[in-house]
């Protein structure tokens, strides 16, 4: 296999970014051969390395979509969700999402920081968007998420918001989350 054939491989999978463990499966070669084809094409300028163990096909690849690679499963929520949907104007270096464990690594000049909530809630699906090769939490969810880990809310345009579904997707969560959204919806 070229370089030509492993690249069309890469562009018609629709995403923009891969592990190296995906470089590996997709091409079909073993790990060092596999480090080995990247690192030529990145010094070939094919590919582009974001960090360590992570490739895109060029500059323009999606932060979130890597903070959905970093850690699998798991999907962006918290305030990232809420600036990408509008709800908050607060711009960070810090994309905050959720999985099953704890975690945090720093990529490209951005903090990549994960919140570990419980199997049972992690695993209901209930206002998490897939799209696009990107999991991330609608803006009820990621309200709620916040309150779930005690994450301080940017919320600079709440009428965006469904005040239905909000309440709604609450009563999955615990007693306390559900006590605090009263306290949130009281100040609405």
């Amino acid at each position: 296999m070229n370089n030509a054939q492993r690249l069309k491989i890469l562009s018609n999978l629709g995403k923009t970014v891969f592990s190296l463990k995906n470089l590996q499966n997709l091409w079909g070669s073993n790990l060092y051969t596999t480090k080995i084809i990247a690192k030529r094409m990145v010094d070939k300028k094919l590919i582009t390395r974001i960090e360590r163990g992570y490739y895109a096909l060029d500059e323009k690849f999606t932060l979130y979509e890597l903070a959905n690679l970093i850690i699998s499963p798991s999907y962006v929520s918290l305030n990232s969700s809420l600036f990408h949907y509008g709800i908050s104007f607060q711009v960070t270096n810090i994309i905050t999402s959720v999985s099953l464990l704890s975690y945090q690594r720093k990529a490209r000049e951005m903090t990549f920081k994960y919140y570990a909530m419980k199997d049972s809630l992690f695993f209901n699906l209930e206002g998490i968007s897939y799209k696009d090769n990107l999991a991330i939490a609608r803006p009820e969810r990621a309200i709620l998420d916040c309150f779930y880990f005690n994450v301080l809310t940017n919320i600079d345009n709440s009428d965006e918001l469904n005040i239905n579904y909000l309440k709604k997707i609450s009563s999955y969560y615990p007693k306390t989350v559900q006590e605090k959204l009263e306290k949130f919806l009281e100040k609405l």
